[in-house]
C-alpha cells in the first residue's frame, strides 16, 4: 500500500496503489486526494480495507479486486484540523487519529463518523500514537508523551521530556512492556513510562549536518550540528563518550595534533577551542561575519587555518593549543567561500579550493599566495581533503558537475581514498586517483546528500554524515 502523485492522471491527486508483493506489481490504483497523504494503515485483520489520512483529510477505502472504493470521514460538528498526523487502532479495532490541533478522535469504521473526541489533549501536533492494552499513548510537539484511556479518551498520566535535549516526540512504539520514544532530535528512549529511561540512540536535530573530524590518534570521532551540540564518539561502541553544548548552531570541528582540544566553528563566524574530554571553553574568536565550512591545525599543531563563507582564510598561531592564539595572517584572493583545506606535511604550505572550484597555495606563515604551480610540485598534504588537484582529478564520474562531490578524505596510509556525493553515494578509490576512468566501488545507506567522509585511525573504518537525514554511519573498509 503507498501514495504518490501519478503525473498518468495530471493533476496533483495524490493517487493511492495497491501492490503484490510476490509479483512485484500493482494490482489496484485510484486517486486520492488533491492534498498530501502522510500516512496509510490497513484496518486490524482486514486485507481489504484501510483508511489514508493527510491534509484536512481522513478516507476509509474498500478493495475489491482491482476496484478501490473511497469515502470521507465525516468531522460534522468536530473541529477540523489543518492536518491529520497520526493514526492507530484501539483493541477493539476502532481508529485513533492525532491532529495538528492536538485534538485525539476515534472513529467508527462503519459510519465513518467522530464518536469520541479529546480536545487539546496535546498543545501542538500529535504525531505518534500508540496503544497498549487498554491504553493509548501519545506523543506530540509539546515534547510530552501522554497516556489516555482507550473507552472515553480520557487523560491517565503525562509524562515530560526535557525540551531542550529531546524536542519534540515523533514516534512512539512498545518493546514487551517498555515504551520506545523518538524524538525530533534523532534520539530514542526505552524505558518504563514516566521513569528514567535510557537513551539507546543520539543524534542531532536541527538543519543540515556537515561537521565531522577523526582523533589523530584514538579510535573516536566528533560531530558538531546546527542543534549546538557536539558529540565525541566511541566507534567501537557507537556510543556517545562525550555530550557538549556550544552557543551557536555549528558547522566544522577538527581536532588538534594531540587530540586534546576540538576546535568547532559555527554558521555565524564565531569558533571555539574546546577541551576535548570535558567541553569547557578554553578560548573563543571570530573570524569574519559569516559561516565557517573548513577549519583545521595543522600537523605540529603551531597553527590553525579557519576557511570562512566570506572567501577568506584567517591564519593564527598556536604555539600551545591550550592558550591563547594570535593572528598570523589572511589568505586573500579566492572570489568564492572556502570549502576544504590541507597543510603540508611540514605545515608551510597550505592548499584551499572554494565554491567556484579555484584550487589555491598559500603560505601558511603569513598568508601569502603561491602562485608558482612548480613551487609546490614537490609538496607532499598531510591530508587531502580538497575535492580538487592532481592526485584527486579522477574522482568525478562523467555527468558530475562541481557541486556533486562534497567532501574526500585520503587514507592516512595514502592507499584510498573516499568521496561524499549529492546522491546519497559513500565512493571508495585508488589512491593517487589520476585517471578520469579510474574504477571505483560505491556504497549506499545515505537518503540524502552526504557531506562528510573520513577515515578512522588504523583506515579499517570511514565515518560518513548525511546532510538532510542527519544521519551518522560507520562502514568497514576491507
Amino acid at each position: 500500500l503507498s501514495s504518490g502523485i501519478n503525473a498518468e492522471y495530471g493533476g496533483n491527486d495524490h493517487t493511492i496503489f495497491i501492490y503484490d508483493v510476490k509479483k512485484k506489481s500493482a494490482v489496484a490504483s485510484q486517486k486520492g486526494h488533491q492534498d498530501p497523504v502522510l500516512g496509510a494503515e490497513y484496518l486490524p485483520k482486514q486485507n481489504n480495507r484501510f483508511i489514508t489520512y493527510g491534509k484536512g483529510h481522513v478516507i476509509f477505502w474498500e478493495q475489491d479486486g482491482s476496484k478501490l472504493v473511497k469515502k470521507s470521514g465525516l468531522f460534522e460538528k468536530h473541529p477540523k484540523p489543518r492536518f491529520i498526523t497520526s493514526l492507530a487502532f484501539n483493541a477493539k479495532g476502532e481508529p485513533i487519529t492525532g491532529d495538528s490541533n492536538g485534538n485525539l478522535y476515534m472513529w467508527s469504521s462503519s459510519d465513518r463518523k467522530i464518536t469520541k473526541a479529546k480536545l487539546g489533549a496535546h498543545e501542538g501536533s500529535i504525531y505518534s500514537i500508540a496503544v497498549h492494552g487498554e491504553n493509548i499513548f501519545t506523543g506530540g510537539q509539546d515534547c510530552k508523551v501522554k497516556r489516555f484511556s482507550s473507552t472515553d479518551l480520557s487523560e491517565e498520566d503525562s509524562w515530560q521530556l526535557d525540551a531542550s535535549t529531546h524536542g519534540r516526540v515523533k514516534a512512539l512504539a512498545f518493546v514487551g512492556d517498555n515504551i520506545a520514544v523518538g524524538t525530533h532530535n534523532n534520539g530514542m528512549l526505552l524505558g518504563r513510562f514516566g521513569d528514567d529511561s535510557e537513551q539507546i540512540i543520539f543524534g542531532h536535530g536541527a538543519g543540515d549536518l556537515w561537521g565531522g573530524a577523526n582523533h589523530p590518534s584514538n579510535n573516536t570521532f566528533a560531530t558538531v550540528g546546527q542543534d549546538k551540540v557536539v558529540y565525541i564518539w566511541d566507534a567501537e561502541t557507537h556510543t556517545p563518550k562525550h555530550v557538549f553544548r556550544v552557543e551557536k548552531p555549528a558547522q566544522a570541528c577538527c581536532f588538534s595534533n594531540c587530540g586534546s582540544v576540538l576546535a568547532v566553528a559555527s554558521t555565524t563566524g564565531e569558533w571555539w577551542v574546546l577541551d576535548s574530554n570535558n567541553g569547557c571553553v578554553l578560548s573563543s574568536y571570530k573570524s569574519g561575519p559569516e559561516q565557517i565550512d573548513a577549519i583545521s591545525y595543522s600537523p605540529d599543531g603551531k597553527t590553525i587555518a579557519v576557511g570562512s563563507h566570506d572567501n577568506y582564510v584567517y591564519l593564527f598561531s598556536c604555539d600551545d593549543v591550550r592558550a591563547d592564539y594570535k593572528p598570523i595572517g589572511k589568505c586573500t584572493g579566492h572570489s568564492s567561500f572556502i570549502t576544504h583545506l590541507d597543510f603540508s606535511d611540514d605545515g608551510k604550505v597550505l592548499q584551499t579550493t572554494s565554491g567556484d572550484y579555484e584550487h589555491l597555495f598559500w603560505d601558511a606563515t603569513n598568508g601569502d599566495q603561491i602562485t608558482s604551480s612548480k613551487d609546490m610540485r614537490d609538496v607532499t598534504m598531510s591530508t587531502y581533503t580538497c575535492t580538487l588537484g592532481f592526485p584527486v582529478c579522477g574522482i568525478w564520474p562523467v555527468g558530475y558537475d562541481g557541486t556533486d562531490i562534497n567532501a574526500l578524505c585520503r587514507s592516512h596510509d595514502q592507499k584510498l581514498v573516499v568521496t561524499a556525493d549529492d546522491f546519497g553515494l559513500v565512493n571508495l578509490f585508488r589512491y593517487p586517483c589520476c585517471n578520469p576512468t579510474a574504477e571505483w566501488s560505491s556504497f549506499r545507506g545515505h537518503s540524502a546528500h552526504v557531506t562528510k567522509v573520513r577515515f578512522l585511525t588504523g583506515d579499517r573504518e570511514i565515518f560518513s554524515l548525511g546532510g538532510r537525514d542527519q544521519s551518522i554511519i560507520q562502514w568497514g573498509v576491507c
